[in-house]
């Protein structure tokens, strides 16, 4: 009797002293929306939380969360590698809350290198991770991005006064824009002309503003498709 007392004991200390459950991801109500920040902005949503901030006003039971990337911009080879490690976190985050969250509605928003990112992460770029998986495609309810320097002219997505291409523009008739498109209906492009990176420009002026003069728009899209 006083054995099994002792093994009950130690049952209940093993089980009194086990590290606690992960608490499990919280599933928002509306939109789950994923920011990436413009090159050298400081770590966080940047400019681009603005449109997030007019969907979690519009749309309850929304969120936001800022992709985790160094948005750096200064020579050829760190710019690459700075999209590459926003893909990576970006689809890491996606496949980690639709693991938790099956049915989960996921806004994606991205300026400048961060809209780079996020058109990436739908359909790859040169000598980047690869985009992803089609078994997520029914996640992604929306996307807009602003500034992108991938920025193909002549989409059905393309939005702006911009009819050039960026400095990163993909290639027609490439796998990568096809595989974009295939997106359209739920992605939105914002280029003005003059910017120096989505439309090949000289005026950064018009770069820095096609957050502020589109956000209301680019927010009222994404709200008509909750």
């Amino acid at each position: 009797m006083v054995r099994l007392a002792a093994v009950a004991a130690l049952s209940l200390a093993a089980i009194t002293s086990a590290a606690p459950l992960a608490a499990r991801q919280s599933c928002a109500s509306g939109f789950h929306i994923i920011v990436a920040r413009g090159s050298n902005e400081d770590p966080g949503e940047g400019k681009a939380g603005q449109v997030a901030t007019l969907i979690e006003n519009s749309v309850p039971g929304s969120d936001s969360v800022a992709v985790d990337y160094p948005a750096a911009i200064c020579c050829d080879d760190l710019y690459p590698g700075s999209v590459s490690d926003g893909i990576d976190n970006t689809i890491s985050q996606i496949e980690s809350y639709v693991a938790s969250c099956p049915s989960a509605r996921i806004v994606l928003v991205g300026y400048s290198q961060g809209g780079n990112v996020m058109t990436d992460v739908l359909a790859g770029g040169v000598l980047k991770p690869d985009p992803i998986g089609e078994q997520y495609r029914g996640n992604i309810a929306g996307v807009v991005v602003f500034g992108d320097p991938s920025f193909t002219a002549g989409q059905s997505f393309d939005v702006g006064s911009s009819t050039d291409d960026g400095i990163f523009a993909r290639s027609e008739g490439g796998d990568s824009l096809a595989l974009l498109n295939t997106y359209a209906g739920v992605l939105r492009s914002y280029c003005d002309d003059g910017d120096p990176f989505c439309a090949s420009g000289t005026d950064e002026d018009v770069h820095s503003n096609e957050v502020p003069n589109h956000a209301q728009q680019a927010a009222n899209f994404i709200i008509s498709l909750a």
